[in-house]
């Protein structure tokens, strides 16, 4: 639980630095913003693909995010 939450908050705060909205996040990755509300709430963790677009979408390191999940 606590890396899904360490993973949501580096999503939010990824997200806000960019400065986009999650409506637009949902569009660039190809998901819903209700997905990105889950994923940021912690909620639900990002399959691997989608976790791999987000990271490009919000320039994160994929290595180091992908660790934050666990797998």
């Amino acid at each position: 639980m606590a890396r899904t939450k360490s993973l949501s908050r580096q999503i939010r705060l990824a997200r806000a630095t960019r400065g986009m909205s999650v409506a637009q996040v949902a569009e660039n990755v190809g998901v819903t913003p209700v997905s990105i509300y889950y994923w940021e709430s912690g909620r639900v963790r990002p399959r691997d693909r989608n976790l791999s677009q987000l990271c490009k979408v919000l320039r994160l390191p994929v290595r180091e995010t992908m660790a934050l999940t666990g797998r």
